[in-house]
Parts: structure tokens; sequence; C-alpha cells
């Protein structure tokens, strides 16, 4: 959890500025993204001198160092508990540096605190990140929206950010300038641009959990509080997607069992924040978990009834699994689930001209099997499926691992949330970020089979062009040292047909590692198909009276047959 201070070197001011740290353009939507800043008494970039990464380095109070050390464990904490629901936060080290700022602050520490020193909370920089800058007023209505540089885009994740805050009582959850919450642009299945919320600074958690006597009134949790002097707002405010997503995020929060949460304090928390605190901790959030949902407990009902009620049946993972299995569970419900519904038996094609058919399910079983095949190629045009197809691919690898644990591991990843820069360590970096790996985990992680499930080559930030597989075991190499066991890793990568043939067929092979690339193109669908997943759209409908599709295809309605090749368009 303490990072040796020579891991991290101060970049003065002048070389941020030539660095083009101070600011960063997104060459897909044309926003520039300025350096984070904040009220911590103390704040600077800093260099990981053994990655190159960014940090930003904070101290939010002054004190002892204890004191120090202290405030950075509990945001530490509450930042590692965001992320294991899977919210979008940045990874935290913390680390004991000298005191930087102005003289006075020097001055300060020292007559007051006896100190030079103090414990800093080191962030990792989020690509493509920006504040709010605002606290958003709710009203209501269907789906909540940001105006990003005069475009309105849909927000995604604030409804799970807000769950997570009100159990931990994060009086400052979205800060009433809006600068403890930000978001990053995404893309959809569809290529429609999105705000995906992301969460930062949690160092307002366990607000009143120190002392019994001042717990927060359980009466007060029906009411959500957004930052420290903004007003009370009530759930019913919030659009209606916020909601759901608040829910869905309640139910994995009730499906969490006391020995996770204990994960989360590394033994240098526990020494910092004290056994009997952290117990005291504990009761406070079993107790406004047990209000949160008995405020709620109709619309959980109505939801997944049999999720509320029992906890999950794979307790029998061990913590470092169990956190790529919670998040992947998590996004299949919230968002494959109904997708799913409409989903139908695809066929691929070794060839782009789809002459020679067979079906999708099974060459993924056949590439599963084979020992030759490393890397599989899943090509096809936008709204084909790629993306589902990856989704449910994942679900289905883990159904299986959990009934026969000799079976391989998966992780998904989007590489379009990834730069140019660091793209290339998108595995490690996944794993360090969003699932908050030591290097144990990752040593304990190696022993398994993995599927590494790799969606979208083509949307990489400025369509980067890396080898990433060759990337993936120089990047394990370098941070998994010591460990004298190899990786025995599959790639599945999907990418744009029109796309991938453009591109060398090197970027899929390891140097000095003999494998076979297999390449599937996934089929346009066929009319017996076309009308099954019509006929499902329209049973999953049927209060709005839709025609007849099967009849209309009959007819030769050749506009909507070639439209239904690609159904996700």
């Amino acid at each position: 959890m303490l990072e040796p201070s020579e891991h991290f070197r101060l970049i003065p001011s002048h070389e941020i500025m030539n660095r083009g740290i101070e600011d960063r353009k997104d060459a897909r939507t044309g926003q520039t993204y300025k350096r984070p800043s904040g009220t911590s008494i103390c704040v600077g970039v800093f260099e990981d001198t053994q990655t190159g990464e960014h940090w930003i380095g904070k101290v939010g109070n002054i004190g002892t160092a204890q004191e120090t050390l202290l405030e950075a464990c509990k945001e530490k904490v509450a930042n590692d508990i965001y992320g294991y629901y899977g919210i979008r936060v940045p990874r935290l080290r913390i680390c004991r540096l000298p005191i930087i700022g102005e003289d006075y602050i020097h001055e300060y520490f020292q007559e007051q605190c006896d100190t030079t020193h103090a414990y800093y909370v080191m962030s990792r920089w989020l690509d493509r990140f920006k504040p709010y800058g605002y606290l958003p007023q709710f009203k209501g209505g269907e789906q909540h929206q940001l105006i990003i540089e005069g475009q309105c885009l849909n927000e995604k994740g604030l409804g799970h950010i807000l769950a997570v805050g009100h159990w931990l009582n994060d009086v400052d959850v979205l800060n009433t300038g809006g600068k403890n919450i930000g978001y990053q642009i995404q893309t959809d299945a569809n290529n429609q641009l999105y705000a995906l919320s992301c969460k930062i600074d949690p160092g307002c958690s366990f607000y009143g959990f120190d002392d019994i006597k001042n717990a927060p009134e359980p009466v007060t949790i029906s009411n959500l509080r957004l930052g420290t002097t903004a007003e009370m707002i009530s759930f019913d405010q919030l659009p209606k997607q916020t909601q759901r997503e608040y829910h869905l995020t309640l139910i994995q929060i009730l499906n969490t069992d006391d020995k996770t949460l204990n994960s989360f304090f590394s033994p240098e928390a526990r020494k910092a924040i004290g056994e009997e605190t952290i117990k005291q901790w504990m009761r406070c959030l079993n107790d406004r978990l047990a209000v949160m949902k008995t405020i709620h407990q109709t619309t959980l009902n109505s939801l997944h009834p049999q999720k509320v009620t029992n906890k999950t049946n794979t307790q029998q993972l061990p913590d470092y699994l169990q956190r790529l299995y919670s998040h992947a569970q998590f996004q299949y419900e919230t968002e494959v689930r109904e997708k799913a519904a409409f989903y139908i038996d695809m066929d691929v094609s070794p060839s782009c001209s789809n002459d020679v058919r067979e079906p999708l399910q099974l060459s993924l079983t056949s590439f599963l099997k084979s020992e030759s095949e490393r890397v599989l190629l899943l090509l096809g045009a936008s709204g084909s499926g790629k993306s589902l197809t990856t989704q449910l691919f994942e679900m289905k690898l883990w159904k299986a691992y959990l009934k026969d644990q000799n079976q391989p591991i998966p992780i998904r990843i989007e590489l379009k949330q990834f730069s140019n820069k660091t793209v290339g360590q998108c595995v490690l970096n996944n794993l360090l970020d969003n699932y908050h790996y030591s290097h144990e985990y990752l040593c304990k992680l190696q022993k398994h089979d993995i599927i590494c499930i790799l969606d979208g080559y083509d949307e990489i930030a400025d369509q980067t062009k890396v080898n990433l597989i060759e990337t993936f075991f120089k990047s394990m190499k370098d941070k998994v040292k010591g460990s004298n066991e190899k990786w025995n890793v599959k790639f599945l990568i999907s990418c744009r047909d029109n796309y991938y043939q453009g591109l060398e067929s090197t970027l899929f092979h390891a140097k000095q590692k003999s494998h076979t690339v297999k390449i599937r193109y996934l089929c346009p669908i066929l009319p017996k198909h076309q009308i099954e997943y019509l006929m499902q759209y329209r049973s999953k409908n049927a209060h709005k009276n839709l025609p007849d599709y099967s009849t209309i295809l009959k007819d030769d309605n050749k506009s909507l047959s070639e439209l239904l090749c690609n159904p996700l368009l």
C-alpha cells in the first residue's frame, strides 16, 4: 500500500507546461482537458520514475505524519470500495514525500507538527478525464444529460456513484462545485458518444462514523447529500435511468459480505485507522445499508428479487477473482441483459466473402481447445454485434469456470478507454486501476489460464496501431518481477473489418512465441434469423402493437432486410 519515495519525482511547473500536461486535446471530440486542481494544502504533479506515468499528489490538511497517513488511508479505502462496484476511479497510492508549496506551508508543518514530510495520496492520471465543474440540477426525467462543448450528451454511471457514496456517507460525493466527479467521453455499441461519470477525491467518506454518538441518523438516509454545502435532494428528483443505476448498485452492495469489505483494509490501513474504529465503521455501514434496503425494498424486489434476499453463490471465489467476476456480472446486469434477450446465434467465416460459414459458438469453442491458436481476431462491420458477442462470451466463460475451475479466466477490456500512450499496458492498467490488484494478486492470477478479450481495436485513441500481445508480456514481465511462472494467455481481439484491411499482420503476433492467429468474420444474418430476431423483439414489446414482421419480410422488403444484416445499428 505504501510506495517508496524514490518511485516519484516532483515535476517542476515549467516542465508541466513543456510536456503538455496542463492542456490535453482529445482528437475525437476536440475537447481540451486541463490538469486537475483542488483545495488541498499541498498538491503537485509527479512522475513515476519506473513507468513514466503522471500522478497527482496531494495532502489534504496540515497535520503530523500520522494524521496525514490516517487521512490518506481513509481515502484509499473509500476509493477502492467505489472501484470494487464498477465505478471508474483513479488508481491511488500512498507515499511519504517532502512538503511542497509556499514557504508558510513548510514553516507551519515544521512549527506545529514538527515534520518536513507528509503522507501524500498519489492519484494516477485518468485518461481523457474532465471534472463536471458544476453541481447538476436534478428535476426528474428519463435520462441525465451533460452539456459538453455545446453538445448535449447522455450521461451514464452517476447512479452507481451516488449509491456507493450514499452508503459510505460521502458527504461531498459530487462537491458543491462539481469538483469531485467528472467524466470521460465514450462511444456505445451504436457509435454514439456519451459521458461516463468517474469518481475522484472520496476523502469525505465515512463522515461521522468514528464516534457512535455522532453517527449519522438513519432517517437522513432517505435523502441524498451531494456536497458539504449543498442542500439535500430527494431520490425522486433523480432521472429514472440514474435511479435504476442506483438500485442495481444497491443490489450489488447487499450481496457483499463482511469478509470482502474487510479485505479493503490493508495492514497499513488497519494500523493507521485502528481496529476499533474499523469495527465501528462496519457497524455504521451495516446500519445504513439496512435502512437503504428498507426504503427501496419494493423497487429492489421488482428488479431481481432473488438477488436481494440471497447472497451470491460465488463466495467460494478468492478475492482476486471475485473482483473480476463481480464486475463482469454487474456489467451484464446493467448493460447486457436486455440486449441478450434479442441475441441470436451468429455465423462466422474465415474470409470476408462469407462463402464458408460456421456457427460462431463452434468457432469459439474450437479456439479455446486449440493448443496452437493463441489469438482470435473477430472482425465485422459497425453494428454487426462484435461488442455484444464479447460481453456474452465473457459471461459464458465465467459460468464455465464456476462449474470447473480448470477453465480459463476471462478479462474483458474496452480499448476505447485508453490513450495512445497507455493502451500498450491496457491489461495491466485495467487490473491495477479498475480492480486494484496488488503484486500478490497478480502473482495469483498468473497461475490461471487467461482469456484477454480486447474489444474495439479500431477505437483506440488516434487509431494507434500497437502490438497488444507483445506489450502484454513485456508489461507483465516488468511488473511481476521475481516470478518464475509463465503467463498462459489467449487473446480475442475485435475490430471493424474495413479497419483491419490496412493493418500489418505482425501486430497480432508476439516475437519469439510460436502461435497461430485465427481470423473470423461475422457473417450477415440469414433471412430465417432475421425473422427470428424480429419476432423476439415483437414478443418482448407486445404492448406496442407492432406489425407481423415475418409477413413484411416475406413481401421482399429489401430495405428492412438490409438493415437487419447489422441489427445493432
